[in-house]
């Protein structure tokens, strides 16, 4: 009897999580979106969804894992993330060519997994080996290396979901999870997606329009310099799927993963953050100015959400190497 209500339990919890209508219909409608105009929804999806991920991510990341922290590491990473958003600030400002600044952000990125590697209590090799990727990265192909780690970010939520469950129910919610964050993208990269829209409709993604102003200046976010929509609107489509899981997993299902679990927030937390209600509130206020800005100038907002994404996804690399190697044993007082 107590198995069946711990197993009962479980799905419930599980379905607290992982609604797959909501993962379902996100995805068709991203990919019903991608398959007539990639490029504005992807500008719609950064200025409506961008800023509300990055603060629910942080939050997430400040409430699961600080407070099981000593301060030197949260001290050191914390500093190294400072720079790294300085050296965004300065590149828009045209204060430090934005190259220059890529290889230092990379260069700083192996700095922060050698820190991860100093305080993991095992596996230690493997934080050593990421800084030697991201060093590597930086004599012999920084623009590849920048690009690979802008993909490879889409998936933290396989990260953070696969750290905070255990057993079978961590099993079921990845292999879940890996459909609509692995399999779903592979298949639109494919360009089977915008083969049978053209063949129901006659319409070309690669003639979707862009918005605010935009252009085909999204590409860069995840394709070398010189791709096209025209030779590469699959390809940038599958990126754009693979965000809006993104979004949906972490504006959605990580705060849902600290609410409804017994024990799994740590507090204290670092920030003083407003109950879960106001924060939504807070988060959709912001969401919404954030939007006018991109409709009025678009250059600035990008620019802008750049200092916080790189915040928000650099601060992740050490939790996951941290996580990986045990460095989160010892709660702080």
């Amino acid at each position: 009897m107590t198995d069946i209500t711990a197993a009962s339990s479980e799905r419930r919890e599980t379905r607290a999580i992982l609604p797959l209508w909501v993962w379902t219909g996100v995805a068709a409608l991203t990919i019903v979106a991608v398959g007539f105009a990639p490029l504005a929804t992807y500008v719609l999806m950064v200025a409506a969804f961008g800023l509300p991920h990055v603060l629910s991510e942080l939050r997430y990341c400040d409430e699961r894992f600080s407070a099981r922290s000593s301060l030197a590491p949260l001290a050191i990473v914390g500093a190294l993330v400072g720079i790294i958003a300085s050296l965004r600030v300065a590149s828009t400002a045209g204060a430090l060519p934005t190259y220059v600044a890529t290889l230092i952000e990379l260069g700083l990125g192996a700095v922060l997994a050698l820190v991860a590697a100093w305080f993991m209590r095992r596996w230690r090799i493997a934080g050593v080996a990421v800084a030697l990727a991201f060093g590597l990265g930086v004599v012999y192909a920084p623009i590849v290396t920048f690009l690979v780690w802008a993909w490879l970010h889409n998936l933290t939520p396989l990260g953070f979901i696969a750290e905070a469950t255990r057993g079978e129910e961590r099993r079921r919610l990845l292999a879940t999870l890996s459909i609509f964050f692995l399999v779903v993208p592979a298949i639109v990269a494919t360009g089977v997606v915008h083969q049978v829209m053209f063949a129901l409709t006659g319409f070309n993604a690669a003639d979707g329009p862009s918005v605010f102003g935009a252009g085909a200046r999204p590409l860069a976010s995840f394709l070398a310099p010189g791709a096209t929509v025209e030779s590469d609107v699959a390809l940038f489509s599958a990126a754009v799927v693979a965000q809006a899981m993104h979004y949906v997993a972490v504006i959605l299902f990580l705060p849902r993963l600290i609410t409804t679990r017994v024990g799994i927030a740590q507090a204290p937390s670092l920030a003083p953050w407003p109950n879960w209600p106001m924060f939504a509130w807070g988060v959709a206020g912001i969401a919404a100015a954030a939007f006018v800005v991109y409709a009025v100038d678009y250059t600035t907002a990008r620019a802008a959400y750049g200092v916080a994404a790189a915040i928000h996804a650099w601060v992740e690399l050490p939790i996951f190497l941290l996580a990986l190697g045990g460095g989160f044993m010892t709660a702080r007082r």
